[in-house]
């Protein structure tokens, strides 16, 4: 497969530089499962915002956070020091989330190696009155010198743009922090877990008192002060308890129950699953913990194909005399509820009894893979069914598999094609799952990442895009842009879906527009194809509605950046090809309120045509029939400018060589 970006199919035209790229940025914002993976409630920089409402609203405060606050609103800059699991990183999102809200927008900035991505602290990516989270909590000592040698810089640029970055230190080494930021270096304090399980409760709506006395098992267990993350799953097991007991009992019971569930039931699966004597018995307990809360004939259909894999004989008795479904069930300790879904009576069993199998028999976890691809395609196997099979399957991988074991198998089901989307969508879902996953994030990315650079086929690369642009886009949205770029550049001609996603999620945020800009700029490909495609890439990015961007004519390094691309375009495209963008460009810019912004923009396009007399006369000839006279006059000088400057340059005298 070719790189290139292909001819006619794929041409800019003047329908597309005229408006039409509006009704693809509409497509790009609904909601819904329209693909494979759900979309976005909101434009992703929205679900990001509202992601950190709630946080706030269920957030604890810990000792010495407003004196972080202060710290951060004064100087532009906090460090966040404090031991792993006690909340940094949230409370660096919470204090980011207090401030004054400004015409910046937050962004978490990506850890990566040096020289691999511009995420190292790029003054020129820095916005007025951005709000930024950089943690380094989980880097190793080169990483954490290398972002630490550019933050004094980094500071000064902080100051001048009104912007603010909150720090978390890598514990191990905060110790090293320069004595110019000793002064901006805090302590988060561990919040009372008791607190935050019911903060988190309030959040959905059970609201309690602080329990005098506390149930010795609740002390125990916060005795041993677990990380902030696993009381936040302590505490939706503690709804799941409220909810099994319908809401009798008192929050000591749920608690206790939800404490219990968490370390009493795989004691009691260890004892219960060598009563089960018969295969058959066994695979369906298996299934119900695999498929727990699934219909009861998709139980039925998924535990005979177990069977069948796994070699068990079926029931050679005539049918009627067979054990019903809800006797099986009941052998088993599960049972159908009032909509025909089974589940097991005992809360968090599924959970137990699934590591039970994975981890005592390592033979059946090869059997089971397969009965996993076989099940997806069952399709009495609802939608939401479909997906907690995937997340299932795939946190039993990671307890003995780690990553690799992971996007192997994602990488196996987008390759994989029934007619139906079914193994797109379970790669998708897998790969989304790991995206989220703060445990495997970073490796999931890299891994995509990887990915989008490679030539693949079509289901591979749809994969790829859903992922980018409806679950990369909310956590780490400058790396989705990153990897559906990449996707663009590989494209078969005629086929622009990724390039298309892109355009789209660009449109949504001016940040990210500014990001892919400065990215073409600064990271050109020297591949074969590449630059045509982001020459033309770049003019479609000019057909955003309200672009050229008046914002970005008034920075200097954004002008600089147009400059560039406009450069390229006169360079790498044919007149036919850029006048409609041109046309538009101008037309565009001469409805700024600013005159400046006027000047800007011709300015830009007469400097990146400055050694093209054709290009810089149809930009004379364009301008005539927009602009008013003074306007066009102020064009022809400055062409002139350009022309007399070019002239004498090529006339000065060259030095003799030494």
């Amino acid at each position: 497969m070719s790189d290139e970006p292909g001819s006619s199919a794929d041409e800019p035209g003047e329908s597309r530089a005229t408006g039409g790229f509006r009704d693809q940025y509409i497509t790009y914002v609904n909601t819904g499962r329209e693909g494979l993976l759900e979309s976005p409630a909101a434009p992703p920089r929205q679900v990001a915002e509202q992601q950190l409402l709630r946080l706030q609203r269920r957030f604890t405060r810990p000792s010495g956070i407003n004196d972080a606050y202060d710290t951060l609103e004064r100087n532009n800059i906090v460090f966040l020091d404090g031991t792993r699991g006690s909340g940094r990183t949230t409370a660096a999102r919470v204090l980011l989330r207090e401030l004054p809200r400004g015409t910046g927008r937050y962004h978490e900035i990506s850890t990566v190696a040096k020289g691999k991505s511009p995420e190292i602290l790029t003054p020129d990516l820095v916005e007025e009155e951005d709000r930024m989270l950089l943690d380094l909590s989980p880097v190793n000592e080169t990483l954490w010198k290398q972002y630490h040698d550019r933050l004094l810089g980094f500071h000064k640029t902080l100051v001048d743009k009104r912007a603010f970055l909150a720090v978390v230190l890598p514990h191990q080494y905060a110790d090293q922090l320069s004595a110019d930021f000793i002064e901006y270096r805090k302590t988060v304090d561990r919040p009372d877990g008791l607190e935050v399980l019911i903060a988190h409760l309030r959040v959905h709506g059970v609201a309690i008192r602080r329990p005098r006395p506390t149930s010795q098992v609740l002390s125990d267990y916060l005795g041993i002060s677990p990380p902030m993350r696993e009381l936040a799953r302590l505490a939706d097991l503690i709804l799941e308890a409220r909810e099994a007991l319908r809401g009798d009992g008192s929050f000591t019971d749920w608690c206790e129950l939800a404490i219990a569930a968490r370390t009493a039931r795989a004691e009691e699966v260890d004892s219960f699953v060598p009563e089960l004597r018969k295969g058959a018995q066994r695979a369906l307990l298996l299934t119900v913990a695999m498929l727990h809360g699934a219909p009861a004939d998709a139980i039925h259909r998924a535990a005979v194909l177990l069977q069948e894999i796994l070699g068990i004989p079926s029931d050679t008795r005539p049918l009627l005399e067979h054990k019903g479904l809800a006797e099986r069930l009941r052998k088993v300790g599960a049972a159908r509820d009032t909509s025909a879904c089974v589940h097991f009576e005992k809360l968090r069993y599924d959970h137990a009894v699934r590591r039970h199998f994975w981890l005592n028999m390592p033979d059946l976890r090869q059997p089971l893979r397969s009965w996993v691809n076989r099940v997806l395609s069952l399709p009495e196997l609802p939608a939401a069914d479909h997906e907690r099979l995937v997340v299932r399957f795939a946190e039993l991988c990671l307890t003995t598999n780690g990553v690799a074991d992971l996007l192997d198998t994602a990488w196996y089901w987008a390759g994989k094609s029934d007619g139906r989307s079914t193994y797109l969508q379970a790669s998708a879902e897998l790969l989304g799952w790991g995206v989220r996953n703060e445990e495997v994030s970073l490796g999931f990315r890299v891994q995509i990442y990887r990915w989008s650079l490679r030539t693949m086929a079509d289901g591979p690369r749809r994969v790829l895009i859903e992922v980018c642009l409806k679950v990369m886009s909310v956590y780490y949205p400058e790396q989705a842009v990153v990897r559906l770029h990449h996707l663009a550049r590989g494209e078969p001609p005629g086929r622009r879906p990724a390039r298309d996603a892109l355009l789209g999620f660009v449109a949504q945020d001016p940040g990210l527009l500014r990001y892919l800009l400065y990215r073409l700029v600064v990271f050109p490909s020297t591949r074969p194809g590449h630059r045509e495609f982001d020459v033309r890439l770049f003019l479609d990015l000019t057909t955003v509605p309200t672009r050229p961007p008046h914002a970005f004519l008034r920075g200097s390094s954004t002008r600089g950046w147009l400059t560039v691309c406009w450069t390229d375009v006169f360079q790498h495209a044919k007149n036919k090809t850029w006048r409609p963008y041109l046309e538009r460009w101008i037309t565009a810019a001469d409805t700024a309120d600013d005159p400046a912004i006027i000047r800007h923009a011709l300015d830009v396009l007469i400097t990146a045509a400055a050694d093209d007399y054709p290009a810089l006369s149809q930009i004379y000839l364009t301008a005539r029939t927009s602009l008013s006279v003074d306007k066009t006059e102020h064009l022809l000088s400055a062409i002139s400018e350009v022309q007399r400057a070019r002239m004498s340059q090529r006339n000065k005298p060259q030095e003799a060589p030494s």
